[in-house]
């Protein structure tokens, strides 16, 4: 038996904030123009990172593989984040506060979603397809990458749907009581 280790991520083409314990966001990190015709006073682009490690496992002539593991990520990305410049000072900090719960939103979906995963994928073994073992590689790959759309996919659509109702209780923050309901629940992320 001879296993090989592949990481089959993408390039991610913009830079990236990867959501962490200790990294608040900041205005400077929103770096796009903002939207004048925009009725928002500020935009951020979040999504979701997977990178799988395969292990390929070669027994004779058959190819197998299965995911080692499968890292799951909330990202910011700042190229596409904007923020209105006249906005108060006070408005500004309540503003902040209300996107950084955004963002943590996408890493507490993040972490739910990991536990399924691994139950999911843990110790299942993928057959492949191919003569050879670079055919049987690129196989494995071609359906790892089906797989992280898939779950970058349900990713959003869960965000999609918990954004919708924090804007709407918070009033995108506006409702400071729900909004500081919500920081708190959030504060418990990085503890």
């Amino acid at each position: 038996m001879q296993t090989f280790v592949s990481n089959t991520s993408e390039n991610p083409e913009p830079s990236v904030i990867i959501w962490n314990t200790t990294r608040l966001l900041k205005w400077s990190d929103f770096k796009k123009k903002p939207d004048l015709e925009d009725a928002a006073s500020a935009s951020l682009a979040i999504g979701f990172e997977s990178k799988p490690l395969i292990e390929h496992v070669v027994t004779g002539n058959k190819f197998k593989f299965k995911i080692r593991d499968m890292k799951l990520r909330a990202i910011f990305i700042p190229e596409f984040s904007w923020v209105m410049k006249n906005i108060s000072d006070k408005n500004r900090i309540l503003l902040l506060k209300h996107e950084q719960g955004h963002f943590d939103l996408a890493e507490e979906i993040t972490r739910k979603a990991r536990i399924k995963i691994i139950k999911r994928f843990q110790n299942k073994v993928f057959t492949v397809k191919g003569k050879n073992e670079n055919e049987a590689k690129n196989d494995a790959i071609l359906q790892v990458t089906k797989i992280r759309k898939e779950i970058e996919s349900e990713l959003q659509k869960e965000f999609k749907y918990q954004e919708a109702k924090y804007d709407d209780k918070t009033n995108h923050g506006l409702i400071l009581k729900y909004q500081e309901e919500y920081n708190k629940r959030f504060e418990k992320l990085r503890k």
